[in-house]
């Protein structure tokens, strides 16, 4: 599955240039030539990168935000395209990890977004879910005790479980499971991302050692759809 990107930009030689280069880096286009569909994209669909052109500064703002503000897209690579009217500053203000500056060659383009697609790549990583049914133990801090319960899914950042009975209003917790098919057991404190009705609790890792993570990013590497 090839990497994801949404483009917001009116001006079709700037696109032709961006859809050639970004198809050979083997990353996918999706352009919205307004604001409007593009701020409705985001909300819906997940993209590794967000290129917004900057030659109105307000409108860019608002699509760069309802990136930054939209749960699928709030780690999204932003790339700004600007002219030589628009401070270096602004456009980080405005929220951007790069920036290209007018008229776009592709001999430029092609150098920043290899780099760019090393960010994308790691933010793909950080977003795969590994299905898989393992036992959690749950140590709520607030003096519920212990819970035990079951992932459905797993990923570098947390995981999903199903529990036979709803979380009690869940504060800070620590979280303990093995991973499959070796002896590393996970141990750190985690923090409800999310509920659903159907008994599903998103956990969000949090203070986990540097030698754990390691070995979960390569477990799930490992056993991810796309390895």
């Amino acid at each position: 599955m090839s990497l994801q990107s949404l483009v917001f930009c009116p001006d079709e030689k700037i696109v032709r240039v961006l859809r050639r280069v970004l198809s050979d880096l083997e990353i996918a286009v999706e352009r919205c030539s307004d604001a409007d569909s593009a701020i409705r994209k985001l909300t819906r669909q997940r993209f590794e990168a967000v290129i917004v052109d900057c030659s109105d500064e307000q409108v860019a703002s608002q699509v760069l935000k309802s990136a930054r503000s939209a749960p699928c897209n709030k780690h999204a690579v932003a790339v700004a395209i600007v002219d030589g009217t628009t401070k270096l500053r602004s456009a980080f203000d405005l929220g951007a990890h790069f920036v290209l500056y007018k008229p776009i060659s592709s001999e430029r383009a092609k150098a920043s977004f290899r780099a760019v697609r090393a960010m994308m790549k790691r933010e793909r990583r950080r977003n795969i879910r590994v299905a898989i049914e393992i036992p959690v133990t749950l140590t709520i801090k607030d003096g519920a005790g212990q819970q035990r319960a079951v992932t459905s899914d797993l990923g570098e950042g947390g995981i999903a479980i199903q529990s036979s009975q709803r979380p009690k209003k869940m504060g800070p917790m620590s979280i303990q499971f093995t991973l499959p098919g070796t002896s590393h057991v996970v141990k750190c404190m985690g923090e409800v991302a999310w509920e659903n009705a159907g008994r599903q609790t998103g956990i969000r890792f949090a203070d986990m050692s540097p030698e754990t993570r390691d070995r979960l990013k390569a477990w799930i590497t490992n056993h991810s759809p796309e390895s």
